[in-house]
């Protein structure tokens, strides 16, 4: 096989493949800085540029020079053409079966719209060409942010634990293997954690230590699918994209954390994200508005379809007219239902704001946990962060995570730590399911994971981080309580209704759609002082109140009268004290501290 060389194209950047024919147009990385921070002095044209083709097959390499005279500023533009000679088999002609590398003095230069790579021997090698996927008429479940429990995951630490039960662990496929898991919980869109080919060691960071990047944030090829997450890392893209496939037709969304970082500009930015779009289907991404060009994006024609979540941003500029794509990543929900949880003294006015923050215009994410801070389980075990294991003397991490360890830190026998941690778990699947936002699910809390008190497992590709599924078995009571919970969600619609509540009787029976109370009916006190909070919702001959007493003693609630003599009658006690079904004749019901119970009633 032989390869033809000359002067091409140094603009567009990227790869464009025709036939057997290729032009390679990239950008010339910046110099470096000497020891005394000033860059070198060496001229572009007296740096050795050369490019080394790979075939794939053979595990053979030929390497050739690249013209200084093919550049063009800083950008090069190399043409290439496969010339197949009479020894070659007829599979070997064909693009896709190589790959390359363009080096700069020896040291391979990084191809930032390189789409597609492969590890040879230890080295990164794109490929010229992927072979074409067969979608089998995929197409977007089109969610609209109301209707999503989004789910987020690591996709190695997701399964990579030996108790996950899957045959190949850490991997899209074994991601793959878990969707009837995903669908049974009541899940219909994921969030994954970053899959592009990330560094998994920083080298500008200048660590000597051993730590590795386990998250995936910081420097990466963007827009190249990580090997290592792939059973087969060969063919790492086609296996993103039948998980992807296989999500769509199980009626799940799928989207990317994307976080980009101050280097890349705004043109390679739109094309990345147009990159995952066109060639992989996904339906939305997580950004960071810090190092994101949002307004280009929101205005995007390509983009107009696929959603877009981040802080908080300038949606005027959105050319999606038709509902609702764009959505806030609400952090301030999290603190603000923490402290509610934790029972802190005027947290109950901030927790009534959240029931009706809504837009009919852009989604709000909410979430009580993430991968930046405490899991679910830890938040109710922990008072304060245990990150001894990163390396930095437990000064990494948040160091305000308003949790609260129930009497105990860490792991504890006692009886009434256990049954006050049970409870507050109980709570906090209610508080972040029965809000008006999109919930957000923390991959494994649904059976109690942990991390052991690290806040900060941003290092740790081991047993801290990867999901220990011998816990769904131990917790079944946990993963059957969120289940039911995103069940109701989706059954009674007064809870979440397609519009955002106005406080007035909508619907002509008597109540308003919501309404808040305290111990007693239709008052509530100064800022919820007390901790007590009443909710009722109704509509349509249906009403359900959830009683909160997020107080360290007992309270008794006066229950607001139904129409028509309607009884109220109990569907749940996180104390697990009064009894489901039991009718409440007196008006009256009995709260232990720090508990939620939810009735309901007809009229």
């Amino acid at each position: 096989m032989d390869w033809e060389i000359k002067r091409g194209q140094p603009w567009p950047y990227g790869l464009f493949v025709w036939q057997n024919h290729l032009n390679l147009a990239f950008e010339l990385p910046e110099k470096k800085k000497t020891g005394r921070g000033n860059p070198e002095n060496s001229h572009p044209d007296e740096r050795k540029l050369e490019i080394r083709i790979y075939d794939l097959l053979k595990k053979t390499s030929v390497t050739m020079p690249i013209n200084a005279g093919w550049r063009l500023g800083r950008s090069y533009g190399v043409c290439l053409e496969l010339q197949p000679t009479e020894a070659d088999g007829a599979g070997r002609a064909s693009i896709e079966n190589y790959g390359y590398q363009v080096l700069c003095n020896g040291e391979t230069i990084p191809m930032l719209y390189g789409k597609a790579k492969r590890r040879m021997a230890g080295k990164d090698v794109y490929l010229f060409k992927e072979k074409a996927f067969d979608w089998d008429g995929d197409v977007s479940p089109k969610l609209d942010f109301d209707d999503i429990i989004l789910y987020k995951l690591h996709v190695r630490g997701f399964t990579k634990h030996a108790s996950s039960g899957v045959e190949r662990r850490g991997t899209f496929e074994g991601l793959a293997e878990k969707i009837s898991y995903l669908k049974e919980l009541g899940v219909n869109a994921l969030e994954l954690m970053p899959v592009y080919d990330f560094k998994t060691v920083n080298p500008e960071d200048g660590q000597k230590d051993e730590r590795k990047n386990y998250w995936g944030y910081g420097p990466a090829d963007f827009m190249a699918v990580k090997p290592e997450y792939a059973a087969d890392p060969e063919h790492a893209g086609e296996s993103l994209k039948r998980l992807i496939r296989a999500l769509h037709r199980e009626g799940m969304e799928v989207y990317l954390e994307l976080l980009f970082t101050k280097k890349e500009d705004t043109e390679f930015k739109l094309a990345c994200l147009r990159h995952w779009v066109l060639d992989y289907h996904v339906d939305g991404f997580h950004l960071n508005a810090e190092m994101t060009p949002i307004k280009e994006i929101l205005s995007d024609a390509l983009l107009a379809d696929t959603k877009i979540m981040s802080e908080n941003f300038d949606g005027s500029c959105d050319k999606n007219v038709c509902g609702k794509r764009r959505a806030i990543y609400h952090n301030a929900f999290q603190d603000g239902m923490r402290q509610f949880l934790r029972g802190d003294e005027g947290s109950a006015g901030r927790f009534m704001a959240q029931i009706l923050n809504r837009s009919t215009e852009q989604g709000y994410i909410q979430y009580l946990v993430n991968n930046n801070g405490f899991t679910m389980m830890d938040l109710v075990t922990y008072d304060g962060r245990h990150n001894e294991a990163n390396g930095e003397h437990n000064l990494d991490g948040p160091s305000w995570n308003f949790s609260w360890n129930c009497g105990a830190e860490g792991v504890s026998r006692k009886k009434e730590v256990l049954r006050l941690r049970r409870q507050q778990l109980k709570n906090a699947w209610i508080l972040n399911v029965f809000q008006q936002g999109t919930p957000l699910i923390y991959a494994g809390d649904e059976f109690g994971n942990s991390q052991k008190g690290n806040n900060n497992a941003w290092c740790q590709d081991n047993e801290i981080s990867w999901l220990n599924w011998n816990l769904l078995k131990k917790n079944d009571w946990l993963y059957n309580f969120a289940a039911e919970m995103i069940q109701l969600r989706r059954k009674v619609k007064i809870l979440h209704p397609e519009k955002p509540y106005v406080q007035t009787d909508v619907s002509a029976n008597g109540l308003p759609d919501v309404s808040f109370h305290g111990k007693v009916p239709w008052f509530v006190g100064e800022d919820g002082w007390d901790r007590c909070i009443g909710c009722m919702y109704a509509g349509d001959g249906e009403a359900w109140y959830f009683a909160y007493n997020m107080n360290s003693i007992r309270e008794t609630f006066s229950l607001p009268s139904l129409p028509k003599r309607g009884l109220w009658k109990v569907y749940l006690d996180t104390a697990e004290v009064n009894a489901k079904d039991m009718e409440v004749k007196d008006g009256k019901i009995l709260l232990e501290r720090h508990s939620i119970v939810l009735l309901w009633g007809e009229y």
